[in-house]
């Protein structure tokens, strides 16, 4: 069997850009994914004429100079990108905010709902933007407001604990940590820059990628069940399928390490929708469980992705890895914000991303390799063994991991 300089197991997101990226540099690298087919492997389901895609669609990083951005860069990918304004929706327990591409539009919103501290909100952005403006003319003042930790920025505005869990569902949403807990740089990027819409949703991005790792001469091999790792002398050689051992100088693990979120596809009348609603809302139940928030996701009325008369919606409830929710509780939730959903509800599917790549990693030591914003979704198991995490959530730290592993 022919020896591939990287074995990829799993074709998520991560591991497609993986494959993509070194196939481009003549490298030989080889897929292998235990669904049957491309849709299975990055989560869209199909049922009764709706079509999911568990992958968010509103994101950041397609800006200038952002991760995904630089992944379609260097592959001469062509993304159908935009900027919608409202761009989206977040909902506090006794309130809720529409979000502009207009800074004006947007602090209007707070100041109905933060009648108290809106003078405080207008210096904080203003204080953003001048900051903003400031590290675009001075390299040094981007390199340490990409290292300092957005706390101290916070602190001399004595915002409330309801205010501040509006900036917090935001940050958990598309930082994956509290607002304090970014860097001055993501809370620019947060406040100050409004996140694109993907048209087409990131299916479209795995369908070019997978397209690079064909064109390329790369392999991506559907519906390969991959038993365990190869070994010869206590080294990592590639991986045992029930074809055989497919050798490898790298092996590359993509799975989800952890999943802690529900996700519920759910197939509604369009008559439903509440007027004024964004496609895409972020709804925090319980003032009390700051970390357990959920996020809607609408698909547009000209999608042809529902039935006539039909929308999806996208509903996942992150919470702390602690606690789960039932599929009862999770649509009670969205009730609050669709009023009378379960008389429109056509279909209610949940959904669990299929994992069989992390299994392989057995008792297997990890070290995490950080990336620029601190995330770790990338990990060094041994001299040529690496996991990737496939975190559903979390595209633009996928992608960037991504890209840093390629570069090694």
């Amino acid at each position: 069997m022919q020896k591939y300089d990287v074995a990829v197991v799993g074709a998520g997101l991560g591991g497609l850009a993986v494959a993509a990226m070194l196939a481009s540099k003549k490298k030989k690298a080889i897929v292998l994914e235990r669904s049957v087919s491309m849709d299975d492997a990055v989560g869209v389901f199909k049922r009764d004429g709706f079509i999911f895609s568990a992958a968010p669609t509103l994101s950041y990083g397609f800006e200038p100079g952002g991760e995904i951005h630089g992944l379609c860069t260097r592959l001469e990918i062509v993304q159908n990108i935009s900027v919608h304004s409202p761009c989206y929706q977040v909902a506090l327990p006794d309130r809720r905010i529409t979000l502009y591409a207009e800074l004006s539009d947007t602090l209007e919103e707070l100041r109905r709902e933060f009648p108290r501290e809106i003078d405080a909100l207008t210096r904080f952005y203003h204080d953003l933007h001048k900051k903003a403006a400031q590290n675009a003319k001075s390299r040094v003042s981007s390199f340490l407001s990409k290292r300092k930790a957005a706390a101290g920025f916070f602190r001399k505005y004595r915002f409330s604990r309801e205010l501040m869990m509006f900036f917090d569902v935001q940050a958990l949403y598309f930082y994956q940590k509290p607002a304090e807990d970014l860097s001055v740089a993501a809370l620019i990027a947060l406040c100050d820059t409004p996140p694109r819409y993907l048209h087409g949703g990131f299916k479209k991005l795995a369908d070019q990628l997978y397209g690079i790792i064909l064109r390329e001469g790369g392999e991506v091999s559907f519906n390969e069940r991959v038993s365990e790792l190869a070994m010869k002398n206590r080294r990592i050689i590639g991986v045992k399928t029930e074809r055989g051992v497919v050798e490898a100088g790298t092996v590359l693990l993509n799975g989800m390490l952890h999943q802690p979120s529900t996700t519920l596809f759910l197939g509604i009348r369009n008559e439903v929708v509440p007027v004024g609603m964004c496609r895409q809302v972020l709804f925090l139940p319980d003032y009390a469980r700051p970390r357990d928030f959920i996020s809607l996701s609408l698909n547009a009325e000209d999608d042809a992705v529902a039935p006539p008369g039909m929308r999806t919606l996208n509903a996942t409830y992150c919470y702390h890895p602690d606690r789960s929710v039932g599929k009862q509780v999770l649509l009670e939730h969205v009730s609050t914000i669709v009023p009378f959903l379960n008389d429109y509800l056509v279909l209610a599917e949940e959904y669990r991303g299929d994992d069989g790549a992390t299994a392989l990693s057995g008792t297997i030591s990890y070290h995490p390799l950080r990336s620029k914003d601190g995330a770790t979704l990338l990990f060094r198991g041994g001299k040529h063994f690496f996991l990737l995490d496939n975190a559903q959530n979390m595209p633009r730290q996928v992608l960037s991991a991504a890209q840093r592993f390629a570069d090694k």
